[in-house]
């Protein structure tokens, strides 16, 4: 088994140094998300990007400066692609060049996959020399199967030039994934489909960044704190008595706890309990606060949250 160490998140150990410019500690590992579109073919109650306006898109000649000004200015080396679904923005390749030409050294996308199925589609990709792709996957119905994944995953293997990465996300909620015995038995089917896999809980919406009416339909799907904590520590203790030893970093990002199972498919458990989105945008305690991330959202503004309430 040959596992990239130093190319798993859940590993990293952030290093703060003071930013005059942010008033802020900034990491030495800033990453900076790119939301290239709301547009998506799915409607995810505990998405963020529910209830928002679909119609709109990442303006392309903006998002150039401020890719650029986010290198030189803030540091940052690394970028994901977000949406609404990021295959749908219709200046995906020219974001990407951008991208690369601003000198980031490791960037990718988060994706539901659909377009994916797309060979010619995914082949762009793969030569556009995209560092990796996540594609999140669950039993909703709305996104791809076991079989669809595999055969996009034989494609990948076979285009992929520079020893680009393909993971598999999940996140775990009231009926989906919910108890040890389908989330081990979905880890196992879907481990042969992809290089490494994240299992994560759906972090609770608030007011602050959704619409409030987002909040309501997502409320049967969470879970409590503690029925998170044991259904994970079961699932870890069941690779444990297999031999794997977990790995623990409760510093790579700050508010999320990272556990790794060092399996041939390494296995991240993205551990985000007793958070809400709020918690998470770096304007609480500002003189002491800790930044990790940057967002380029929607309109092309660069900011410390995922509204416009809060632009660098």
């Amino acid at each position: 088994m040959n596992i990239e160490l130093n190319k798993l998140e859940a590993l990293r150990q952030c290093k703060y140094a003071y930013n005059e410019r942010l008033q802020a500690y900034v990491s030495d590992n800033l990453y900076m998300s790119v939301v290239a579109t709301n547009a998506c073919q799915c409607k995810c109650p505990y998405c963020i990007n529910s209830l928002t306006d679909r119609t709109l898109s990442l303006p392309i000649d903006k998002a150039k400066e401020n890719i650029k000004r986010a290198v030189e200015e803030f540091g940052v080396q690394e970028t994901v692609i977000l949406g609404g679904e990021p295959t749908l923005y219709p200046h995906l390749l020219e974001l990407i060049a951008a991208l690369r030409e601003a000198g980031l050294r490791y960037f990718g996308l988060t994706t539901n996959g659909i377009k994916l199925k797309d060979h010619d589609f995914l082949e762009a990709l793969v030569k556009s020399d995209i560092d990796f792709l996540n594609v999140s996957i669950h039993n909703n119905g709305e996104f791809l199967t076991k079989a669809e994944m595999r055969s996009v995953y034989i494609d990948f293997v076979d285009m992929r030039r520079h020893g680009q990465k393909l993971r598999i996300n999940t996140n775990v909620w009231r009926g989906n994934h919910d108890n040890p015995t389908d989330l081990l038995n979905w880890i196992e089917k879907m481990s042969y489909c992809c290089d490494e896999m994240r299992v994560s809980n759906i972090i609770r919406k608030d007011g602050f960044s959704v619409n409030a009416d987002a909040v309501k339909e997502a409320e049967d799907m969470y879970m409590r704190d503690e029925e998170y904590e044991r259904l994970f520590d079961e699932v870890m203790l069941c690779y444990q008595k297999a031999g794997y030893s977990i790995i623990h970093n409760p510093a790579a990002l700050g508010f999320v706890n990272y556990y790794l199972i060092p399996t041939r498919t390494p296995i991240i458990i993205n551990w985000n309990i007793d958070s809400r989105v709020s918690d998470q945008v770096c304007e609480n305690d500002v003189g002491n606060r800790h930044i990790n991330t940057i967002k380029l959202l929607v309109n092309g503004d660069l900011s410390l949250s995922w509204n416009t309430s809060n632009r660098i």
